[in-house]
């Protein structure tokens, strides 16, 4: 898991044909660290996977400017805070993105 700050970019990318597959991903004022130094509003925070999983698994490249307006509609903080994303990828071959989203159907989680 890795942060990215406002005015920071998410840029993930795959290589020898290998596609993303974001494993999580939150966007709000999650702790205090490197994208907040003061313990101000802290704790209020969206989950983002499913919105980044539309964008970018599937893909070799995937890049989201920080803030981003879609996810900003859906942080619960107040919106003159600033916030920040959480997220983490992996990359697999086509044919594991497949089998993995089928077990996802299976499991009745997508």
């Amino acid at each position: 898991m890795r942060s990215y700050c406002q005015w920071e970019t998410f840029n993930a990318t795959c290589y020898n044909n290998d596609v993303i597959i974001i494993t999580s991903a939150s966007y709000g004022r999650m702790r205090i660290g490197r994208c907040l130094a003061v313990r101000y509003a802290i704790g209020c925070m969206a989950d983002v996977t499913d919105d980044l999983d539309r964008r970018c698994s599937g893909r070799q490249v995937c890049t989201i400017r920080i803030p981003d307006s879609e996810l900003f509609t859906l942080q619960p903080c107040r919106k003159d805070l600033i916030a920040y994303m959480e997220a983490a990828y992996k990359c697999v071959t086509r044919k594991s993105l497949k089998r993995f989203r089928k077990l996802l159907l299976l499991n009745g989680l997508k």
